[in-house]
């Protein structure tokens, strides 16, 4: 029975025991840490919640077919598997499951679950930006989009110097100034 019970878990990621409660896998995605520049691949972990729930009925017809067994005779012999392992719990204050925890009676009804580690499936990768040199692509001006050879040919492009001539309108109001200032005293 604990082989089928834990090939019904690895193929649908979740598994209610009665009186017991519920295993379920939940995964992390993958992220990505612009601090260390460093993106992580997505991780799986195993929760349990001490719900006291029903097994579900294509569990049984999982069982069933896995048993080569009716359907009565499977939901009979998994709730002899479960009353087992209550039993068991209460008499060792803990039962290990493999390739999912160990569980551990603290109470009558608090039970403690340690998921096992589940190796990660892809190591961690760096995250630099690459920079191709000679590669054409398209890079964002404002509201267009232009090739990397557009925009450098306007980069490169030798500007027109502009001569600052600033210096030409502050000479004639200075001129005007001065006039205005001496025509005044000549008046007076």
């Amino acid at each position: 029975m604990y082989n089928s019970v834990r090939k019904y878990f690895a193929q649908h990621q979740h598994l209610v025991l009665p009186g017991i409660g519920r295993f379920s896998v939940e995964t992390k995605p993958a992220q990505i840490d612009p601090a260390t520049r460093i993106i992580t691949s997505s991780q799986k972990k195993v929760v349990f919640t001490g719900d006291k729930l029903p097994a579900e009925k294509k569990f049984y017809d999982f069982i069933a077919d896995d048993l080569k067994t009716d359907e009565v005779q499977a939901i009979r012999l998994f709730t002899n598997f479960t009353s087992q392992l209550r039993d068991e719990l209460n008499q060792k204050n803990n039962i290990y499951f493999k390739g999912i925890g160990t569980l551990t009676k603290q109470t009558s009804n608090v039970i403690l679950f340690q998921p096992d580690e589940i190796p990660e499936q892809f190591p961690q990768l760096p995250a630099e930006r690459i920079i191709r040199k000679n590669i054409t692509h398209t890079v964002r001006v404002g509201e267009q989009e232009k090739t990397s050879e557009e925009m450098q040919a306007a980069l490169n492009q030798p500007q027109a110097i502009k001569k600052e001539r600033w210096w030409i309108a502050a000479a004639i109001l200075a001129a005007i100034g001065i006039a205005s200032i001496a025509l005044y005293y000549l008046m007076h």
